[in-house]
């Protein structure tokens, strides 16, 4: 099953918080490259997101 949280700058220490609470283990952790003409919003509120926590092989407790 692939989970991830996707966050802004502002947002990452909570995406961070949120994943370890829920899944009590230490996510995968990347910044997102600059892809011309994709936008990911961020989970928490609409800006674009730059990072990715997660993990693709996880059984997550947490869903946003």
């Amino acid at each position: 099953m692939r989970s991830v949280i996707y966050s802004c700058e502002e947002h990452v220490e909570e995406a961070l918080d949120d994943w370890i609470y829920g899944e009590e283990t230490f996510p995968e952790f990347e910044k997102l490259a600059d892809a011309d003409g994709v936008w990911i919003t961020c989970g928490y509120c609409k800006n674009r997101a730059i990072y990715m926590v997660g993990n693709e092989c996880s059984d997550t407790k947490y869903r946003k």
